[in-house]
Order: structure tokens, then C-alpha cells, then sequence
């Protein structure tokens, strides 16, 4: 906690002295160039992507799939938890033979998903939805190897059954792991996502890059970055401050 409340600090100041020599570099020194635009066409720039890119839409539908599948993953994992840490555990041995499959990469996946159901929102949910389901039971799948002995020991003492065992020792163990780990998902999902929209070409703010690099916009991938900067820290954000809320106890 120390070592958090000493990193805020020094990360705004390092963030304020790098903006002001951006703004004195490139505002003043270096008007023009084609490293980074002007501060002050960053405004004007985002005025223009708000109206002629459509820049609304393309927010309501990157967030929606992002969020949407984000939340489909958990209510999937809460409602096959114990179904899901059974299979985990006790067909461990055949799940590592599938270890292959990791070096496939997903941009080949986002591929075949716009190969087969090309200018789909709906498709484009389902991989967003499939990706996080996928990376969390990943997690899982690491957090069920870890468990204490002695979290198994007592709950053997007690009597529970083995379904018992899965659903209330290796769940709760696995949660805070699991509901930390929802902001790497969440950091992928943006990711992927943005991909799968660039690729795609037909919505999303993946399609604005992909418009904005067309017309050789500069400045306007600036600004995009700038909002998804701003969009993603927002989010990771807020699902930090959820799990301090929900999840308070700690499996360590």
C-alpha cells in the first residue's frame, strides 16, 4: 500500500513534465512535422472525428461488446464454477496436451471469425465473449494447481463432498486471482477487439482507425488514441474499485 500511495505521485509528475514538453516542443519549437501533432489541433481534430467519423457510434459499439462480453464471462464462470474447477482438476493431465493450440495466434482467430460471418456485431460479441471466457478458465486452470493443502485437509475433516470441495475450496481460493486478473482480460479485450473492428472495416473504433489511416489522417489517430487511453484507464479504474468492494479477502 506504501509502495501504491508513492507510485501516484511520481506517475503525475512524470506525466505533467512530459506533457509540458510536448506542449512546449511541438507547439512552439516544432509546429509542423510528422512525429506528433500540435496540442492545439488535438481539439479542432476531435471536433472533426466527433461529427464526420462518427466518433458516438463507434463508442457505443466497441464499449457495448467490450463490457457486454466482459460481463457474459463472469456470469459464465460463476454458474459452471464447480463443473468448470471439476473438469480443471481431474482431467488436469489431458488439458495440458491442448498447450499446443497457445501458439496459434488470436489475430489468426479474428481472421476466420471475419471470414465466416464478415460485417457481424453479433460475431464480433461472440469473440469478444469467447476470448474472455477463454482466458479467464485459462486462469482458473493455473489458480486450481495452487490450492493449499491444508485449505483441502480441513474441508476433508469436515466432510464435504468433492463437488462441495470445488464449488467452496477451490472457487473461493481461485477469486481474488481471478477478479484481479479481469483487468489484464479487460486491457485484452480492448486489444483484440480493436483488431477484430480494424479488420472488419464497418464499426467500432477499430473502423475509424482503419478510416483514419486511409485518408492518411494524423491527427485523428492522435486524438482516437488519446480518447481510448482515456476510455481504457477509465474502465480499469472502475473495475478496481469493484473488486476492493466485492472481493476483500485474500487466498495467500
Amino acid at each position: 500500500m506504501k509502495e501504491k500511495k508513492i507510485l501516484l505521485p511520481n506517475s503525475v509528475a512524470l506525466f505533467v513534465t512530459l506533457f509540458f514538453v510536448y506542449v512546449v516542443l511541438f507547439e512552439f519549437i516544432l509546429p509542423i512535422n510528422k512525429v506528433l501533432p500540435k496540442p492545439s489541433s488535438l481539439y479542432e481534430s476531435f471536433i472533426h472525428i466527433w461529427s464526420d467519423y462518427n466518433l458516438l457510434l463507434a463508442f457505443t459499439t466497441t464499449t457495448s461488446v467490450i463490457y457486454i462480453a466482459i460481463a457474459l464471462s463472469i456470469l459464465f464462470l460463476y454458474a459452471g464454477a464447480g463443473y468448470c474447477i471439476k473438469l480443471l482438476v481431474e482431467l488436469k493431465y489431458s488439458i495440458q496436451s491442448f498447450q499446443i493450440f497457445r501458439f496459434i495466434p488470436i489475430f489468426f482467430v479474428a481472421v476466420l471469425f471475419n471470414f465466416w460471418l464478415p460485417n457481424n456485431l453479433p460475431a464480433e460479441l461472440l469473440f469478444g465473449f469467447l476470448i474472455a471466457a477463454f482466458l479467464v478458465i485459462i486462469k482458473l486452470f493455473d489458480e486450481s494447481k495452487k490450492i493449499k493443502k491444508e485449505y483441502l485437509l480441513v474441508a476433508w475433516n469436515l466432510n464435504l463432498s468433492q463437488n462441495s470441495i470445488y464449488k467452496k475450496v477451490y472457487w473461493k481460493s481461485a477469486l481474488p486471482a481471478l477478479s484481479k486478473y479481469y483487468e489484464k482480460v479487460h486491457l485484452s479485450l480492448w486489444t483484440l477487439i480493436l483488431i477484430y473492428e480494424f479488420i472488419d472495416n464497418t464499426h467500432g473504433f477499430g473502423f475509424i482507425f482503419r478510416t483514419a489511416l486511409d485518408y492518411k489522417d494524423f491527427t485523428a489517430l492522435y486524438t482516437l488514441a488519446i480518447v481510448l487511453s482515456l476510455l481504457i484507464w477509465f474502465g480499469n479504474s472502475v473495475i478496481k474499485y469493484v473488486n476492493s468492494k466485492i472481493i476483500y479477502w485474500s487466498a495467500e
